[in-house]
C-alpha cells in the first residue's frame, strides 16, 4: 500500500524535481555549446579556393588502369546477384 504525502510535502518534493530537472539540462545545453566550440577552435580554416582536394588532384592526374599484383586486369566478370557464390567465411 502507497502512504498518501501530505500535498504540502508532495509539492516541495515536486518542486525539487523540478529544478534538478532544469538544472541537468542546462548543464547538458551548456557542455554542448562548449564542446562544439572547442571543437570549432581546433579545427582548421577552411580552405581561400573552396575546392576540395578529391577535384584539385583529379584534375592533375589522369586515370590509372586498375592493376592485380603489377599486371593490369582483363576479362573482369561482373559480380553475381543470384547469391551462388562460393564462400568460405563459414555460416550454414
Amino acid at each position: 500500500m502507497v502512504k498518501q504525502l501530505h500535498p504540502n510535502a508532495r509539492d516541495a518534493a515536486q518542486s525539487r524535481v523540478n529544478r534538478l530537472t532544469v538544472g541537468i539540462i542546462a548543464a547538458s545545453i551548456a557542455g554542448t555549446l562548449g564542446l562544439g566550440a572547442g571543437i570549432a577552435m581546433a579545427a582548421p580554416p577552411p580552405k581561400q579556393n573552396n575546392k576540395t582536394d578529391y577535384g584539385q588532384k583529379s584534375k592533375t592526374k589522369p586515370a590509372t588502369t586498375p592493376t592485380k599484383n603489377g599486371q593490369p586486369q582483363t576479362n573482369d566478370k561482373p559480380e553475381s546477384s543470384s547469391g551462388d557464390e562460393q564462400t568460405t567465411s563459414g555460416g550454414s
